[in-house]
């Protein structure tokens, strides 16, 4: 083998590398993030990048961190649609707190804040007397541990080719000293 014929190895090799899909993302959400609304919304909708391969978890906190009664979340395609019905609420600053599962199995959880410009309903002596239920840490769409580096190729991947090229030198290597060791006839 030549150098030429080691080159060829490694361009072969790294012009077939199947990039690993990409974490799926959210592209929209309504509310948006920011938007100030003078009553609450009847729903929540995000939209994601590429359909979700598990149902959704969603939920909404008010400015004092109580959680907003949420109806059961629909998909259609890459958008979530959950209904949301809170009978009182103040003015200020809540949270949409989202997990969904991509395609490519990742976990990706991340948050939406919104404001809600004027309190609206009154509150319920069943609320006051309950505890809200614990609600997951928001994260800002980070990703679960992966075994991918940035560019989406898999660690794997890498290591196989790596693997490979060393295993080609080594070959090189001793095909050049059998060579050299061969006496002349």
């Amino acid at each position: 083998m030549t150098l030429r014929t080691l080159l060829l190895v490694v361009a072969l090799l790294l012009a077939t590398a199947v990039p690993a899909s990409a974490h799926v993302r959210l592209l929209t959400s309504n509310p948006e993030p920011g938007q100030a609304l003078d009553k609450p919304p009847s729903s929540v909708q995000l939209t994601f990048d590429e359909p979700l391969k598990a149902p959704p978890t969603i939920t909404v906190t008010d400015p004092n961190g109580t959680p907003w009664l949420m109806g059961r979340p629909t998909q259609d395609n890459k958008v979530v649609t959950v209904p949301a019905d809170s009978p009182y609420g103040p003015a200020g600053k809540y949270t949409i707190n989202y997990r969904v599962t991509g395609q490519d199995g990742h976990l990706v959880v991340g948050d939406i804040t919104f404001d809600i410009t004027t309190s609206f309903g009154q509150p319920l002596a069943v609320q006051q007397e309950q505890p809200p239920p614990p609600q997951p840490q928001p994260v800002h769409d980070h990703t679960a541990a992966s075994t991918q580096d940035d560019d989406g190729v898999p660690i794997g991947l890498w290591i196989f080719g790596i693997a490979v090229l060393l295993g080609v030198a080594l070959a090189l290597v001793i095909r050049q000293r059998r060579k050299g060791d061969k006496p002349a006839l």
